[in-house]
């Protein structure tokens, strides 16, 4: 399996044999159900990165004193779902190899499928975070059983779904909420509740994945699937500062679909977002 990486940077990006922590677009979309649009995120984010500042308020963190660097986007070629996912768990798997933290953004989400599978490969009492608005817990979409809204019940087949917990999700079929009730995953994004799941793991590895969607479209309508009642941003990151120090083996931030906001906002949250993410993954144990 061969694959290539192509650019421009995200603002701070080092030369990658100084890096920690491993950037990288992982932008397809090829089993949007609603509105498509992810696999153009890669671009959208890095320029936007251009206009915001290197250093974090929410942390007092600067991006320039972080061993990171930004491969650029992964070739992923439209349409063609086996080659894209052995794509992006061959490149995880060489990112890793290097000692390097892998961090994905950008596209649909179920491209955490290997991301997360991988991790697994490492570390089996892995533990799976899993922040979003729908719980892409469904046996299958329309006869597929390996979508963007069916990944994380594949994940739960290999890992077992009482290693996940789901934090902000408010849509989900009978299904999934059925498979969600008999495995106690779903929980209120609450920062004492996420808190409180984070110290129960203790020290197992843990792999957060971040769909975007889980903020209110009001203030992030640029993604393929809206959904009324999300969060706030501040609430957001908020709850991600809460993963500082924990024991992270790997994270995504995805699903922007910059073109449904011309106001460019939406970029600049996931750019922003990943600029703390960033500083979190630094401050891992």
């Amino acid at each position: 399996m061969t694959h290539e990486f192509v650019l421009p940077l995200f603002l701070g990006s080092r030369d990658a044999k100084d890096a920690k922590i491993a950037l990288f677009g992982a932008c397809w979309d090829g089993t949007s159900s609603f509105k498509a649009g992810s696999r153009f995120a890669g671009f959208a984010v890095r320029e936007a990165s251009y206009g915001m500042e290197e250093f974090s308020f929410y942390q007092q963190e600067s991006l320039l004193d972080i061993p990171f660097t930004d491969y650029g986007d992964l070739f992923l070629p439209p349409g063609q779902k086996e080659i894209v996912l052995a794509s992006v768990a061959c490149a995880v798997r060489e990112i890793r190899a290097r000692g390097q933290f892998p961090m994905a953004f950008g596209g649909e989400h179920l491209l955490a499928h290997p991301l997360i599978l991988s991790a697994y490969e490492f570390h089996k009492d892995l533990a799976v975070v899993h922040i979003d608005a729908h719980a892409d817990l469904r046996p299958d979409l329309w006869g597929d059983t390996l979508t963007h809204a069916t990944f994380l019940g594949r994940v739960g087949d290999v890992i077992g779904f009482e290693n996940i917990k789901q934090f902000g999700i408010r849509s989900c079929s009978r299904e999934e909420w059925e498979i969600a009730q008999q495995f106690d995953i779903m929980r209120p994004f609450e920062l004492r509740t996420i808190s409180a799941h984070l110290d129960s793991l203790g020290n197992r590895p843990i792999y957060l994945t971040l769909d975007l969607d889980v903020l209110d479209p009001s203030l992030y309508p640029g993604t393929g699937t809206p959904e009324p009642g999300g969060i706030s941003w501040e609430l957001l990151i908020n709850g991600l500062k809460l993963f500082r120090g924990r024991h992270l083996v790997g994270l995504d931030c995805l699903e922007l679909s910059p073109h449904y906001d011309p106001t460019g906002v939406s970029a600049q949250t996931m750019a922003k977002t990943l600029r703390e993410l960033i500083i979190i993954a630094n401050a891992r144990r």
